[in-house]
């Protein structure tokens, strides 16, 4: 008898199935609601090598979330109504980004919904008992791509480092290292952005099971950062020295992403390793017992409601709005009127999906300048800042030097993005770029984004917009940004006069070339 009393299963809690039942609408209107948003994270899943590891994120946290199944049986819950304002924002914030595809910041607030909705049903006790796997979830969404320019350039800057060091000499122009075997590409995949987000991915749930000192948990987290930022600086050094040793024989093409990924687990080991002569003992699980008994008659059914209600209010306002202008709000004509036909080259920007766009050249101090524009309508769902729109072509060329500049021509005045810009053949051209939302034009997506999402949920600013112009150059950077001014101001009201909300019949720009 005393030996099947300790195996007898913890009691439970006679008004636990309100909550379970309550935590089970709102997660199932959740997934209905949001079930375009969870799908274009499962599509990056499965697609992307350096989000793969999103598809494990939900089957880990679930399994945190059972290793603490004893101490959740003695978790006393209550509805928390405190929730409710958290979850309007985050379904406020979903509603704005997905209005213009923001996916990051939608599928960020569509997994912070989760604790809320814990949080909503069961109680803060249980939230804190849980925050850990419930925040975790947040490495399922694929996130990070916007340090890949940081990543390539610091990785750049290691190599060169130590092929100094190593008395190996270099050359280094934009993202283009010379040495005297050949001419080597710091490129996207040689940023460690995927060694990075599986190595902060890793360490953070290393650092949570072997330590329970906080301050030991944020220095190996610190280090998952660290670590992997000066290994990659140290592969990309080591695929150039032994590519310089055999004379470009080994260690270029594809073998280099191989050696990546062996030296990644190896460092990866060996940061485990090393933090395993650390490790703190577990404290031991407390006995089961029975929590707290309420007194409510359906605890946690008003919570529910008001959840649901908050989460079904996008679909009542889609319902409500009316439709979207169907006319351009832009007039083109006159603008490609003043362009000189372009063929389409390596000069052109990358923008796909636009409603209408331009390319063109003008003439300043007998030079050409090409002028590049897309426009994007807001009744439909392809968005102007994007991954796959970039105002360079990065196969051909990198950037040397990047600044943010303000243009002013009488009482108007603008912000645009200036780059340097080399091509592997040794050109140089500068280009200027910015985006607009209207009437409104900036060199910051981000805040054209969020205008852009404010003009499509209130019908405002009906179109967004970009904006290039770029020129060749030899030496003298200065004469060809005094190119570019002039070039702009003798053509600014043209571009200012294609923001009209005049209509106009757009088949000449349906039929420029596109890149």
């Amino acid at each position: 008898m005393s030996i099947m009393a300790d195996f007898k299963l913890p009691a439970l809690r006679h008004n636990t199935r309100p909550y379970l039942l309550s935590l089970a609408a709102l997660l199932l209107v959740w997934l209905l609601a949001f079930a375009d948003t969870l799908h274009s994270m499962l599509t990056i899943w499965l697609r992307s090598d350096t989000y793969a590891h999103g598809v494990l994120i939900l089957p880990i946290s679930l399994f945190l979330i059972w290793r603490k199944r004893q101490h959740i049986r003695q978790t006393p819950l209550s509805p928390g109504y405190l929730a409710l304002p958290l979850l309007f924002g985050l379904v406020l914030t979903w509603y704005f980004a997905y209005a213009v595809a923001v996916n990051v910041v939608s599928q960020l607030a569509v997994v912070l919904m989760l604790p809320l909705i814990v949080w909503l049903s069961c109680g803060w006790q249980l939230v804190k008992l849980l925050r850990f796997p419930l925040l975790y979830l947040l490495f399922a969404v694929p996130m990070g791509e916007n340090l890949v320019p940081w990543l390539q350039n610091i990785t750049a800057d290691i190599t060169v480092f130590a092929l100094q060091l190593s008395q190996i000499p270099v050359y280094r122009d934009g993202l283009y290292l010379s040495t005297p075997t050949g001419l080597f590409l710091v490129a996207e995949a040689c940023s460690g952005i995927r060694y990075l987000i599986a190595s902060v991915a890793l360490g953070t749930l290393y650092a949570y099971l072997t330590y329970t000192s906080r301050v030991k948990q944020a220095i190996f987290c610190l280090a998952a950062i660290i670590v992997p930022i000066l290994a990659n600086g140290l592969r990309a050094y080591g695929i150039v020295l032994i590519a310089s040793l055999t004379d470009m024989k080994h260690a270029v093409g594809v073998d280099h992403l191989i050696y990546g990924w062996l030296f990644f687990g190896f460092i990866i080991f060996i940061m485990f390793y090393v933090g395993s002569f650390f490790a703190d003992k577990q404290p031991p699980a407390n006995a089961p017992g029975i929590a707290e008994k309420h007194n409510n008659v359906a605890p946690g059914t008003a919570s529910a409601i008001g959840g649901v209600t908050i989460m079904l209010l996008p679909l009542l306002i889609n319902l409500l709005l009316p439709p979207l202008a169907q006319q351009p709000y832009y007039n083109l004509v006159k603008l490609e009127q003043s362009l000189s036909p372009a063929n389409a080259n390596s000069a052109l920007p990358q923008f796909t999906d636009s409603s209408a766009q331009l390319a063109g050249l003008w003439q300043a101090n007998q030079v050409d300048i090409l002028f590049y524009s897309a426009f994007y309508q807001h009744i439909d769902d392809k968005k102007l800042v994007s991954w796959h729109n970039q105002p360079y072509q990065s196969a051909m060329w990198t950037a040397a030097n990047t600044q943010r500049r303000q243009f002013e021509l009488s009482a108007n005045r603008f912000s645009l993005q200036e780059v340097d810009l080399r091509a592997v053949n040794g050109q140089k051209r500068l280009l200027w770029y910015w985006y607009g939302s209207g009437e409104y034009w900036s060199a910051n997506p981000y805040l054209i984004t969020a205008l852009q999402a404010l003009g499509k949920v209130f019908h405002f600013n009906q179109h967004g917009s970009f904006y290039a112009l770029t020129v060749y150059y030899d030496d003298d950077i200065e004469q060809a940004r005094s190119l570019l001014n002039d070039a702009l101001s003798q053509h600014y009201k043209l571009i200012v006069s294609a923001n009209s909300a005049a209509q106009a019949e757009l088949s000449l720009a349906n039929r420029s070339p596109e890149p």
